[in-house]
C-alpha cells in the first residue's frame, strides 16, 4: 500500500470533510408522523363533539376541545419542517391555548347560579301552618306570617322581622303601603312601603276594618258603647296616639258579637266558604288572607249589610244584603278590564240555589240567576264569584261561575275551554282567569268567565313535572331544568313567572335546586316564593 492509500487522521475530525460525524442536536420532526397525527386527533374531536350533543354528555363536549387543542399542536409541528428546541413547547402552548379558547366560554356559559345567589333575600324554610301574602299592587312588600306568631315583611334584598302578640293578626293594606298588627284591643299602624325597617305611624284604641289610603276605619269600644270611628292617619300626632277622629258612628255595645265580612280583597287566594256557615266574625277575613280591605262594610242588624264613605261614615247606596238573608259579601279587586273594586253578595234560597251580585258604591252593577239548588261553597274574587259543589238531586259535584255577564251561573270557561286540547293539570284559578296544562305541552290561560284563551307558553313535554301557582296577577311555574346543551347541568330547576294578564314572561330563570323544592307561592310584581327543606327563595326579575 503506498502512502498516498493512507487516509490521514485527522480527515475524520476535519470540519466539513466527506467523514464527519453527525450533528447532536434536536432531530427533524416526521411531518407525515405528525400530519396523521393532527388529522386523527381531529377527526375524534368531531366524533366526541358529535355524540355530546347526541347523548348530552358534557365529558365528550370536553373532551372534543381538548383533541381539537391537540390536533392544532400536531399540526403546527407537522407545518414547521425545520428543527428547534422551542418547536414542541410552542406546540403545546399551542394546544392548549385553543383547547381553553373552545372548552372554557361554553363551561361558564352553562354554569347555572343555586337558588341562594339568585334569590333577592332568603327567609327560613315555611312549615305547616305559615302563610305567604303577596299584593298585585306594584312595589308591595311581600308578609310571610308565621303560625307561631310574627313573620318577615320582605322587600327587595331585604327581610325584617315583625313581632305580633298571640291575638294580634298581621295585615297588608289593600295597596301594600301600610302593615298592621291589629286585635280586639288595638292596632298598630306602620309604613311598609319604604323599602326599610317599618316605621310604626300610628296606634287605634280598636282592630282596624278597612283602610283606604290614609284614612283607617276602626271600632272602638269605650264605657260599654262602640263606635265605628274614622280616622286620618297623616293627622297622627305621634307613633303611640291615635288622631282625633273624623266622624263616628254608634255601632252596638261590648256585649254585642259584631259581624264582619269574607275573605276577597287582596292577592292570596281567597278560601272557600259555605253560604250557610256560621257568619264571619269581625277580624275573621283579615287573619284569614292577610290583607286589609280599602272598602268598609257594616252590619246593622236592623237594616243589613251597607258600604259606607270611609271619608264621612256615611252609608252609600241601598243596602247590599237584609238582617235575615242567608247571605255572604265581600270587597274584591276589580274585575278584568275595570279599575274600581267590587263589592259582591251570594244569597242562597231555602233549596240551596244561590243568587250572586256585583255592587259598586252601594249600586247595583249586575246580578245573577239563581243557580241549581245544591250545597256550595263560593269564592268572591276579581269582581266574579266562583262556586263548587253538589247539586241537588243528580249527586254530580263541580264548578260555576257568575261574573259581570250577569244571567246563567256557567261552567269556568265555558264553550271555549270545551273546545280546548284535554288538560292535563290546573296550576289555579281565580275570578279573573285559570290556568292549565294540556296533551299539547303547553301551559295556557283562559279568561274564567268567557273562556277567551288569552296567552299561552311552550313547556317541555305534555308529561312535564309541574309545581305552580297563580295569584296576586302573576302565574309561576317550576319545572326541571331543561338539558338541551352537553354541558347544561344535571340537577336543577326552571323558574318562571309570567304575567297572568298578558302572558308576557317575567323571570326565566335556570338554578342548580341543590334541594328539592317542596312548594311555591306565586307573588305581585312577576315575583315567586320557592321553598326547599332548606330555606324560603325570594326570586324575581
Amino acid at each position: 500500500m503506498t502512502e498516498a492509500d493512507v487516509p490521514d487522521p485527522g480527515s475524520a475530525r476535519r470540519p466539513g470533510s466527506a467523514g464527519a460525524a453527525p450533528d447532536d442536536g434536536p432531530s427533524r420532526p416526521d411531518p407525515v408522523a405528525w400530519t396523521g397525527a393532527a388529522v386523527v386527533l381531529g377527526a375524534l374531536a368531531g366524533v366526541c363533539a358529535l355524540l355530546g350533543d347526541h347523548l348530552l354528555l358534557g365529558v365528550l363536549r370536553v373532551a372534543a376541545g381538548v383533541l381539537v387543542g391537540l390536533a392544532a399542536g400536531a399540526g403546527l409541528v407537522a407545518l414547521r419542517r425545520g428543527r428547534g428546541s422551542l418547536l414542541l413547547p410552542a406546540a403545546a402552548v399551542l394546544a392548549l391555548g385553543v383547547a381553553t379558547a373552545l372548552t372554557a366560554p361554553a363551561l361558564i356559559a352553562a354554569r347555572a347560579p343555586s337558588l341562594d345567589s339568585a334569590a333577592l333575600s332568603r327567609i327560613a324554610p315555611l312549615g305547616d301552618g305559615d302563610t305567604v301574602v303577596g299584593l298585585g299592587a306594584t312595589g308591595a312588600p311581600v308578609l310571610v306570617r308565621r303560625a307561631a306568631g310574627g313573620g318577615q315583611l320582605l322587600s327587595g334584598t331585604r327581610v325584617q322581622a315583625v313581632g305580633s302578640g298571640a291575638d294580634e293578626a298581621l295585615a297588608l293594606s289593600a295597596d301594600g303601603t301600610r302593615l298592621l298588627r291589629t286585635s280586639e284591643a288595638g292596632t298598630t299602624v306602620l309604613d311598609a312601603g319604604g323599602g326599610g325597617e317599618p316605621v310604626a305611624l300610628a296606634t287605634l284604641p280598636g282592630p282596624v276594618l278597612a283602610l283606604a289610603g290614609d284614612v283607617a276605619v276602626a271600632r272602638v269600644c269605650e264605657a260599654g258603647a262602640c263606635l265605628l270611628t274614622g280616622y286620618d292617619l297623616a293627622e297622627a300626632p305621634s307613633a303611640d296616639a291615635a288622631p282625633e277622629p273624623l266622624w263616628q258612628v254608634l255601632d252596638g255595645d261590648a256585649s254585642t258579637t259584631p259581624r264582619g265580612p269574607d275573605p276577597g280583597t287582596g292577592g292570596p287566594a281567597a278560601p272557600a266558604i259555605a253560604v250557610d256557615d256560621a257568619p264571619a266574625g269581625l277580624l275573621d277575613a283579615i287573619t284569614d288572607t292577610g290583607v286589609l280591605p280599602a272598602v268598609p262594610l257594616r252590619f246593622d242588624p236592623a237594616q243589613g249589610w251597607v258600604q259606607l264613605d270611609p271619608t264621612t261614615g256615611f252609608p252609600m247606596g241601598r243596602v247590599l244584603a237584609g238582617p235575615e238573608d242567608l247571605c255572604r259579601i265581600a270587597a274584591t279587586d276589580p274585575a278584568p278590564g275595570d279599575t274600581e273594586p267590587v263589592v259582591l253578595t251570594v244569597c242562597a234560597g231555602e233549596d240551596g240555589a244561590i243568587t250572586a251580585t256585583g255592587f259598586r258604591d252601594g249600586e247595583e252593577l249586575w246580578t245573577s240567576d239563581p243557580s241549581p239548588a245544591g250545597e256550595w261553597t263560593v269564592r268572591m274574587e276579581d269582581g266574579r264569584v266562583l262556586a263548587s259543589g253538589t247539586e241537588a238531586g243528580s249527586g254530580a259535584t263541580g264548578e260555576i261561575v257568575a261574573s259581570e255577564a250577569g244571567g246563567a251561573w256557567s261552567r269556568p270557561g265555558g264553550a271555549g275551554v270545551e273546545q280546548a286540547s284535554a288538560f292535563t293539570s290546573r296550576v289555579g284559578i281565580d275570578g279573573s282567569r285559570m290556568v292549565v296544562t294540556n296533551d299539547q305541552g303547553q301551559l295556557l290561560a283562559y279568561d274564567t268567565a268567557t273562556g277567551e284563551n288569552t296567552w299561552s307558553a311552550p313547556l317541555a313535554s305534555p308529561l312535564e313535572d309541574l309545581r305552580g301557582d297563580l295569584a296576586a296577577g302573576t302565574v309561576a311555574v317550576v319545572t326541571p331544568a331543561p338539558r338541551e346543551r352537553s354541558l347544561d347541568p344535571r340537577s336543577g330547576v326552571r323558574v318562571r313567572t309570567i304575567d297572568a294578564a298578558s302572558g308576557r314572561l317575567r323571570l326565566d330563570l335556570v338554578a342548580l335546586d341543590g334541594d328539592e323544592v317542596e312548594s311555591v307561592h306565586a307573588l305581585g310584581d312577576g315575583r315567586a316564593l320557592v321553598t326547599t327543606g332548606d330555606a324560603a327563595y325570594l326570586l324575581g326579575p
